[in-house]
């Protein structure tokens, strides 16, 4: 009977992460990859620095973007957030070393969300999705922008390492939708072509005090395609990288259903 109750539990969870990707329209996910026990919050900050191919003339582009963070785990195996900062757009103009775009950091914010199975196979390992989408907006002195929104999502496996913290893989898929506009008004829509790769992400929880109650991460997550390559004013295209530090609360209410959760 537990089995099959787990079995279902299972496939409600890859029923809500297919539709959450399908809704999805973010860049870096994870910031941690994993859910939150249930009833704690995350705040955490993140830097994303992602190489991207815009157009079907694939032409070099580079987003910085920096985000702070606040999720919530509203019950087992459901984290819910939502991300707030800034985006600085980089575009080159194709095959040549003159760049055609360079943005400052606006606003841009958006929401995730971030599932998982229970555990298995000796406790060690999870099936997990994650979807996030964003708005961005990036101009520069001369009034010219890019703007829009962006999306990514995972389904992928999770493996916990008692007393360092979890390592994630998956394939990831990305979208990007906007107009650009140049200084005289004109207006062109814009998306990009590397929407899949593989994405990895490691989360390393540092041992504290035991009279803290709160514990900190660390978190790198990487996307990565073969056909990695960049230009003379963009690094690199095809590749992204995050870096994220936080801390997840006590739980705030109830009581723990198994022992004290420790990463």
């Amino acid at each position: 009977m537990k089995i099959m109750k787990k079995k279902q539990h299972v496939q409600l969870i890859l029923a809500i992460a297919f539709h959450a990707m399908n809704i999805a329209e973010g860049s870096n996910l994870a910031n941690p990859s994993i859910t939150l026990p249930e009833a704690r919050i995350a705040v955490g900050a993140s830097y994303h620095l992602g190489g991207y191919s815009l157009t079907n003339d694939e032409i070099p582009s580079l987003f910085n973007r920096f985000h702070g963070r606040i999720e919530y785990g509203i019950i087992r195996y459901i984290t819910l957030g939502i991300d707030l900062g800034a985006t600085q757009i980089e575009v080159d103009r194709y095959a040549d070393t003159i760049p055609v775009f360079h943005g400052k950091y606006g606003f841009s914010g958006g929401a995730h969300l971030k599932l998982s199975s229970p555990l298995f196979a000796q406790q060690k390992l999870s099936l997990i999705a994650i979807a996030q989408a964003t708005l961005f907006n990036s101009k520069n002195s001369h009034s010219a922008e890019y703007g829009g929104k962006d999306g990514a999502g995972i389904i992928g496996i999770q493996f916990h390492i008692p007393g360092f913290g979890f390592i994630s893989a998956g394939p990831w898929v990305y979208l990007i939708q906007g107009e650009n506009r140049d200084y005289s008004g004109r207006k062109r829509f814009y998306s990009n072509t590397d929407n899949i790769r593989g994405w990895f992400a490691i989360d390393f929880f540092p041992k504290t005090k035991e009279i803290t109650e709160t514990k900190p991460y660390a978190t790198i997550e990487v996307s990565i395609s073969p056909d990695v390559t960049g230009s003379r004013r963009i690094p690199f295209q095809a590749l992204s990288v995050s870096f994220s530090i936080g801390s997840i609360s006590k739980r705030l209410h109830g009581t723990e259903l198994e022992e004290e959760w420790n990463p």
